[in-house]
């Protein structure tokens, strides 16, 4: 707890690697790590509060974005020193799982399915026996009107931002070669995705296409009445949906279209699809008092079937090809980097340029006019479009130089091998004059690195023939050398041990006071300009000062250099 409290707002892949690093490589599963925080959360001291006024009108704004608690806005903005965006950004780092839950099921402790008063099909899809939360009920499906982008879908309160991002990259499907001025959330382009997403949810060729919405409109209680309207003639239903089209865009449409698509596939089936692969129900779990959209209802939505595995394999280890030819758009995931699982070939790979991307707890969209190179140093344009606040609604253009190409199929799993004397062996910090000179441009930063020395104590595999060495480096290079204080290698590595951070030393240039040995035994930190570390190393820095966005981005186009046009900030995801 020493160390993991100055690290509340760590996210899980950067202190899985640090604590996995110290302690010899002992798996540190996800589960235990949301626990954690769970625990840091209420345990850690809260900052000095802001105003009162201040505060009390940001806890206002962080219910609205959140759909949290007042007591919850609260505690997360006193944690934040009353700072409205990193007290949200605190909470969904917190909750894994913002409009989107996390790939590895790991939802609230005290979600519980519904109670037994509502109907059966209820606790299928919803995780309480109670009306929808507003975010729910209140969602359209179209562009708000405005002076808003005509082609985007504002999402005021977070939550129900998958099956907007279903509905989204199916019209972006078809209108994403247009330039972004002319592409439209238009009441047709809707109501083809609409009756497309429930074509595609019938279990058999000729099975019916069922619309449900309540009895009495605008009603989303467990009590209430719901009208299913059961169409065998295609032409029907598709009469019907166009017919019913400003309901599915208005409040209340997105629920009519879970519903349809639920009914349409069977409540039987989607159950048994949902639990297989190691998926859950309900389709839209409960974790951290917000309602959000499972991977099952994603699929279901994208495919047809609640089949919520979208990793590369299947649970017996197999090729996972269920979504083979199934979905024309695709999925980049951050959990791929922080979980260590690859998305499936095919959404990795679509048909069409255009991918919903899973940031943990949010979904957005992305796409290109055009399918771009997959050759090293390719360039090309991104589009990106966040329709929640914070960071939304906002259309974004993003430049993109592929300095590794493109992943076509599934990354290797990374093996630990064990450092030799010479290698970069870990990264301290990057240089503090370089980040206030040039902010967030990282790869124009250096960094304070130290070389590995042999380790009788470290395991790891050996490198056998075939595997390239790491680079390797001397000690006493000119190039990488600062003049003035310096730190100690063997009290730097000791210092979890020692529960100490060393600090320069400025009294003692030829020995260490602490450790009590000579300079040139224990070692000392050197600096490197990015650009000359070794590409491991680069890859971590990278992890650990991206935006959100540039880590997801970079299971397709791995290390990519990703810019937006504007000049300003990467947009948030």
């Amino acid at each position: 707890s020493r160390y993991l409290k100055p690290h509340v707002g760590m996210k899980f892949g950067r202190l899985r690697e640090t604590l996995e690093t110290k302690s010899k490589h002992v798996p540190f599963p996800k589960k235990l790590f949301v626990k954690c925080r769970s625990w840091l959360a209420r345990s850690v001291g809260p900052a000095a509060p802001s105003t009162a006024a201040a505060m009390s009108d940001n806890a206002s704004t962080f219910t609205d974005i959140t759909g949290a608690p007042p007591e919850h806005a609260a505690m997360y903005l006193e944690m934040a020193g009353g700072n409205l965006d990193t007290a949200v950004q605190l909470y969904f780092q917190n909750m894994d799982g913002g409009g989107g839950a996390p790939m590895d099921g790991v939802v609230d402790e005290v979600a519980v399915v519904a109670a037994a008063s509502a109907p059966s099909w209820w606790r299928v899809i919803w995780p309480v026996a109670e009306a929808p939360p507003e975010a729910w009920r209140n969602q359209r499906l179209d562009s708000g009107g405005g002076d808003g982008w005509k082609g985007g879908i504002p999402q005021p309160k977070n939550g129900p931002c998958g099956v907007l991002a279903a509905v989204h990259s199916f019209i972006l499907a078809e209108q994403h070669s247009r330039d972004p001025s002319e592409i439209e959330v238009s009441a047709e382009a809707t109501a083809k995705v609409i009756f497309g997403i429930l074509t595609r949810c019938r279990p058999e060729e000729g099975s019916p296409v069922r619309l449900v919405r309540p009895k009495q409109k605008g009603d989303y209680g467990p009590s209430a009445e719901i009208d299913v309207a059961e169409f065998a003639d295609l032409s029907a239903a598709q009469a019907e949906v166009e017919a019913r089209i400003e309901d599915f865009r208005g409040p209340g449409g997105l629920i009519d279209l879970v519903y349809s698509a639920v009914f349409t596939r069977g409540i039987e089936l989607v159950e048994k699809e949902a639990v297989s692969e190691g998926g859950e129900l309900p389709l839209v779990p409960l974790a951290f008092n917000c309602w959000l959209c499972s991977m099952e209802l994603l699929s279901l939505l994208l495919r047809g079937a609640a089949h919520g595995n979208v990793g590369s394999l299947r649970s017996d280890g197999s090729r996972n090809s269920m979504w083979d030819g199934a979905c024309p758009v695709g999925i980049l995931s951050r959990a791929e980097k922080e979980q260590g699982i690859p998305m499936a070939e095919a959404l990795k790979n679509p048909k069409v340029p255009v991918w919903i991307l899973h940031s943990g707890d949010h979904f957005t969209v992305t796409w290109t006019r055009s399918m771009p190179s997959q050759d090293v140093g390719a360039k090309f344009s991104l589009h990106f479009w966040n329709g929640l606040p914070p960071g939304g609604p906002k259309l974004a253009e993003l430049a993109v130089t592929a300095v590794k190409g493109a992943t076509i199929g599934k990354e290797e799993k990374p093996v630990f091998y064990k450092p030799e004397p010479g290698e970069v062996d870990e990264v301290v910090q990057a240089d503090a004059e370089d980040k206030k000179q040039w902010p967030e441009q990282y790869r124009r930063w250096r960094f304070e690195v130290f070389l590995a020395w042999d380790r009788p104590d470290v395991e790891g595999e050996v490198r056998g023939p075939g595997v390239p060495p790491e680079p390797k480096f001397e000690q006493e290079d000119p190039r990488y050398q600062r003049e003035g204080p310096w730190r100690c290698r063997r009290c730097y590595d000791q210092r979890f041990k020692l529960a100490n951070f060393p600090g320069l030393i400025s009294d003692s240039p030829d020995r260490c006071p602490t450790c009590e040995k000579p300079r040139k035994e224990c070692g000392w930190s050197i600096w490197m300009p990015f650009a000359e570390l070794p590409p491991k190393r680069q890859a971590g820095i990278m992890d650990r000062f991206a935006k959100k966005i540039e880590p997801i981005l970079w299971t397709k186009w791995p290390a990519a250099e990703i810019v937006d046009i504007s000049g300003g900030e990467l947009p948030a995801c």
